[in-house]
């Protein structure tokens, strides 16, 4: 009987060693791609009951493969925006397609970052999943779950692009020249409200600045200074042309009176141009119609230097083009625009788990959950342990070239050693035979 238990031990011996072999094997194959794990085989031993205590029935070994997903490769610098790295314990979200997770079905995890954008605006990475994410509403907030699905959808930024602002405040920094002589009606004319718009007359400084509408079209809007008095300025600000804002004549958006201090400072401003006015633009521009707020006090003096612009600030942005994304550091991912802009488009979460050896692999170097894993738990970055996502990194297989080679060598001797198991067994049952000879 024990030469018989002497034989299976050693084919058990054969068939781990050959699980053993095919894990290392899997493991030197896979030793560039990003975000593999290591797959060992640990042997346990199976014991048979034995008879008597003068005999011994041989049980051989047990194969138990297991993926060491908790060990973490070194991250390595890329090239490409869009490719991720987690620092730390947390697994990208994926799936296999672009449908909702609501019910869990098609959920996949996955430490391969190296994610691009396809034709139809979706990230997904080289090995075809689709990343998911948390979407950022049009007022910054995001709606999170720690365990819920029906948060979280594919990462698409296909039609997004840079909305136009138009522009609301509008500060000059200029110098009006103290030197200029006083306005004379009696021999220039009487100056009334809208005369610097419609040209009746030629305001002694005229400066003209761009704004942006509604729809983000470049606006020209002109200001035009009159002194009428000693420190006392008149001025009006009007569309350039004036077709562009016909509510009032010449294009008058706002008229007011400028005062001076005897050191050159603004004393005071009055009329409506002291406050935010509206612009009514044409209806042929298709533009709404916007509040403007014009800042005369801080940087408009009058010295004894010429009329000059330092400076104009005004807020408010064209239209922009998608031009890049970026991953920031608490798992934002913002888009940024050719006008300058950036938005915020999703959130991206990652799952823990609190036994991820206990993952089952599955195509496309991802992990589904089963229950030695048990459930998942999803985080924002750098919340709960998840850890840190880096942008333009990529985490390396965490196979050691040194230790699968070592492991190789062992293996092909034990199982030299099993093959000799069955064959000294075979030459004793030929013993045996002999016996009846």
């Amino acid at each position: 009987m024990s030469i018989y238990t002497a034989l299976r031990a050693g084919v058990s011996g054969l068939s781990a060693n050959s699980s053993a072999l095919a894990t290392i094997s899997d493991n030197i194959a896979n030793v560039n791609t990003v975000g593999y794990k290591r797959t060992t085989v640990d042997f346990s031993a199976l014991v048979n009951a034995q008879n008597a205590d003068t005999t011994y029935n041989a049980g051989g070994v047990l194969p138990t493969t297991r993926t060491q997903v908790s060990l973490q490769g070194s991250l390595e610098q890329s090239r490409s925006p869009t490719d991720f790295a987690v620092s730390g314990e947390g697994f990208f979200i994926v799936s296999e397609n672009t449908s909702q997770l609501s019910d869990g079905s098609g959920v996949l995890f996955t430490r391969a970052g190296s994610f691009t954008i396809d034709a139809r605006g979706y990230m997904k990475n080289a090995q075809g999943l689709y990343l998911q994410g948390w979407p950022v509403n049009s007022d910054g907030s995001v709606v999170t779950s720690p365990t819920s699905l029906s948060a979280i959808e594919p990462v698409n930024i296909a039609g997004v692009g840079g909305l136009a602002e138009p522009t609301s405040s509008v500060g000059i920094n200029a110098n009006l020249r103290s030197s200029q002589d006083v306005y004379d009606p009696l021999t220039q004319g009487a100056y009334v409200t809208g005369s610097l718009a419609t040209g009746q007359i030629t305001p002694h400084f005229e400066s003209s600045l761009e704004v942006f509408d509604s729809l983000g079209a470049a606006r020209t809007i002109a200001f035009g200074f009159l002194k009428t008095g000693p420190n006392t300025w008149v001025v009006e600000t009007y569309a350039r042309p004036a077709a562009n804002a016909p509510a009032n004549a010449g294009g008058r958006l706002a008229e007011g009176t400028v005062t001076f201090n005897s050191d050159g400072t603004v004393a005071g401003v009055a009329g409506t141009i002291s406050g935010a006015f509206t612009v009514a633009w044409a209806t042929s521009t298709g533009a709404a119609s916007q509040d403007l707020t014009l800042d005369l006090t801080t940087g408009l003096t009058q010295f004894a230097n010429n009329y000059g612009i330092t400076s104009v600030t005004a807020n408010g942005v064209p239209p922009g083009d998608l031009v890049g994304l970026i991953l920031e550091g608490d798992g934002f991912l913002t888009a940024q625009f050719s006008n300058g802009r950036s938005r915020a488009l999703y959130q991206i979460p990652l799952a823990t788990f609190l036994n991820p050896d206990g993952l089952k692999p599955m195509a496309g170097n991802a992990f589904r959950t089963t229950l030695e894993s048990g459930l998942f738990n999803i985080n924002s970055a750098n919340a709960g342990g998840a850890g840190r996502i880096q942008s333009g990194a990529l985490e390396a297989s965490n196979v050691d070239l040194a230790a699968e080679f070592t492991s190789l060598i062992t293996t092909q001797r034990a199982y030299s050693a099993s093959s000799r198991i069955i064959t000294t067994a075979d030459e004793m049952l030929e013993e045996l035979l002999r016996i009846k000879r």
